[in-house]
C-alpha cells in the first residue's frame, strides 16, 4: 500500500470542532523537548569545562605519573571532552529546531486554511473546502523511543492530497480512540476510513456503532476461515482447556533492532573498558564511576529483555488478551471483550511499510504481529473473526 502520509508533530492533540470557527496548532511539546535541551546544555558545559581544564594542565591527563607510569591513552582526553561538547550543543540545537516548526489549521465556515512552517523552508499556506474531504481516517503509528516502542493513535480529516490532511486527535493512549473517531465522523458527517492490506476501507455512519458479530449477521463481514488451511510457519498455536494461544514463533529483527544492538555493544564496550582499566578510571572519575557502571549494566539488561520480547494473543471464551513474553517473565499488555470488538483489520505502519493486526473497540485497540508477513496476518484476522462470530 505505502501511502504518502502527512507528518504530524504532536504526540498529544485533540481538536474541538463544536463550532464552525476553530483553530488548531500541531507542534512538538516543549515539555517533551525540554529534558533534551537541558541535558544537552549540561553535557556541553561539562565538555567545555573539562576541555579547558586539560589545556590548563598542558594538555595532559590529571593522573599522577608516579602511580601509572606506563599509561598512554589511545586518544587524547581533550578529544573526548570536545565530543561531549559537540554532542551537547547538537542536542540543544536539534530540539530547539523541532520546537520552531509547526502546522496550523484554521476552520472558518466551510473553509480550512492550512499553515505549515518547516525548519528550513518558507511558510506554506493553502486553503481547502470542507466538501473536498472524503472521510475521517484512523491509523496507528509505531514510535521508536530509544529501546522502547509505543503506539501513536492518529485520527485525521482525510484528503487525497496528503498536504491537506488535518489531524483531529493524536495520542499514545488507546483508551477511547474509536469513540473519538466516530464522534468526529458524525460532526463532519463523513464516513470513517481505515487503511488495510486491501486498500482504503470506508464504513458508513449507520454501521459505525455495530460490533463484528452484528456486522457478520448483516452480511457486511464474512467468515472465511478454513480450519484445514495450513498454520503459518511464523505462528505457534496452542489449545488449552479454557483458552487458545497464538504466539509469534520467533523474534523478527528490523533496522531498529540493529540500532539497539549497536547501542548495547557500545555501552558494553564502555563498561568493559572501565573494568579493564579500573585503577585509571577510579583516579579520574571516582565519585561517579560505579554509578555509571551500574546504570550501563541496567540499561543492557533492560534492553535485552525488550529485544527478546515475544507477543501472545490469548483467546478466551469472552475476551481477547494481548500479553508480552520476556526472557524472565510475562506481562498482560491489553485486553478487549469479544462483544465490544467493532473491527479487526490488517493495517499498515506507514513509517516502515510493515503490516500488523488491529483489534479495535470503542475504548481500546490491540495491535499484534507488527513485523509479520501479510499472509500470516491475514490468517490471524480470519481466525479471530471466526472465533468471535461462531
Amino acid at each position: 500500500m505505502h501511502n504518502i502520509i502527512p507528518c504530524h508533530l504532536s504526540n498529544k492533540l485533540e481538536f474541538n470542532y463544536k463550532k464552525r470557527d476553530a483553530f488548531l496548532t500541531d507542534r512538538a511539546s516543549l515539555k517533551f523537548l525540554l529534558p533534551g535541551i537541558v541535558f544537552g546544555f549540561l553535557l556541553f558545559l561539562l565538555g567545555v569545562y573539562e576541555w579547558f581544564n586539560v589545556f590548563e594542565n598542558g594538555g595532559e591527563e590529571l593522573i599522577p605519573a608516579g602511580e601509572i607510569p606506563d599509561y598512554r591513552p589511545v586518544l587524547a582526553v581533550w578529544f573526548f571532552d570536545l565530543c561531549f561538547a559537540l554532542v551537547g550543543i547538537g542536542m540543544v540545537v536539534t530540539n530547539i529546531l523541532l520546537y520552531i516548526r509547526y502546522n496550523k489549521y484554521k476552520f472558518v465556515g466551510k473553509k480550512v486554511t492550512i499553515i505549515k512552517r518547516p525548519i528550513f523552508h518558507d511558510r506554506l499556506v493553502c486553503q481547502e473546502d470542507l466538501k473536498n474531504y472524503t472521510g475521517v481516517r484512523f491509523r496507528v503509528e509505531f514510535l521508536q523511543s530509544g529501546f522502547l516502542t509505543q503506539n501513536r493513535y492518529v485520527i485525521e480529516l482525510y484528503h487525497p492530497n496528503p498536504e491537506k490532511i488535518v489531524p483531529l486527535y493524536l495520542s499514545t493512549s488507546a483508551k477511547g480512540v474509536r469513540k473519538k473517531w466516530k464522534e468526529y465522523a458524525k460532526q463532519f458527517k463523513l464516513p470513517i476510513l481505515i487503511d488495510t492490506d486491501e486498500g482504503m476501507k470506508s464504513i458508513e455512519l449507520k454501521n459505525i456503532n455495530k460490533s463484528v458479530s452484528q456486522l457478520y449477521k448483516l452480511g457486511i463481514i464474512k467468515d472465511t476461515y478454513d480450519a484445514y488451511d495450513p498454520l503459518p510457519a511464523a505462528i505457534c498455536f496452542v489449545r488449552k482447556k479454557d483458552k487458545m494461544v497464538l504466539k509469534v514463533r520467533k523474534i523478527l529483527w528490523d533496522a531498529y533492532n540493529i540500532l539497539a544492538w549497536l547501542a548495547i555493544l557500545l555501552i558494553g564496550a564502555i563498561v568493559l573498558m572501565i573494568l579493564t582499566h579500573l585503577e585509571t578510571f577510579k583516579s579520574t572519575f571516582a565519585p561517579t564511576m560505579y554509578s555509571m557502571m551500574v546504570v550501563g549494566i541496567l540499561i543492557i539488561a533492560i534492553a535485552l529483555q525488550i529485544l527478546f520480547r515475544k507477543e501472545k494473543l490469548v483467546i478466551k471464551k469472552h475476551k481477547i488478551v494481548n500479553t508480552h513474553k520476556y526472557m524472565l517473565f510475562s506481562t498482560k499488555h491489553n485486553e478487549i471483550l469479544k462483544k465490544d470488538i467493532e473491527a479487526i483489520e490488517v493495517t499498515e505502519n506507514p513509517a516502515t511499510g510493515r503490516f500488523f493486526v488491529s483489534i479495535i473497540s470503542d475504548d481500546n485497540t490491540i495491535t499484534f504481529g507488527a513485523k509479520m508477513a501479510i499472509k500470516d496476518l491475514q490468517w490471524i484476522k480470519r481466525f479471530l473473526i471466526h472465533e468471535i462470530v461462531r
